[in-house]
């Protein structure tokens, strides 16, 4: 506790808002006590470490491993689900720049925001 408090004073002497505010959540917070259940198909709770893997195995092959998708339905010439947009302005772009939040994570691409700005 003694450390705790110690690296948040130290953090608001060297303007560390960000670092303080986090520690002081942390200690407002408590601790928080974290279970890692999850039901089965027959709604019957599983707590053991290989019970839960099985589950989530049986999930993912159910959910990646179907058959062939339906054939989109085609309205005249146009697949449902097509949309059409329109082109963008530099001002589009400019706008939505400048809306990019700080001290987020990297997309996919690996370029934080604040680069982008």
């Amino acid at each position: 506790m003694k450390n705790a408090t110690e690296s948040i004073e130290e953090d608001q002497k060297h303007n560390n808002t960000r670092k303080m505010y986090q520690t002081v959540n942390q200690f407002k917070k408590g601790y928080q006590n974290k279970f890692s259940i999850i039901r089965n198909k027959k709604r019957e709770l599983a707590m053991n470490t290989k019970e839960k893997a099985e589950i989530w195995k049986e999930y993912f092959d159910e959910l990646l491993n179907t058959e062939e998708p339906r054939e989109l339905i085609k309205k005249g010439n146009k697949e449902i689900g097509e949309v059409e947009v329109e082109e963008l302005s530099i001002e589009d772009v400019k706008k939505a720049i400048r809306n990019l939040k700080n001290n987020k994570v990297a997309e996919t691409d690996g370029i934080h925001p604040e680069l982008i700005k």
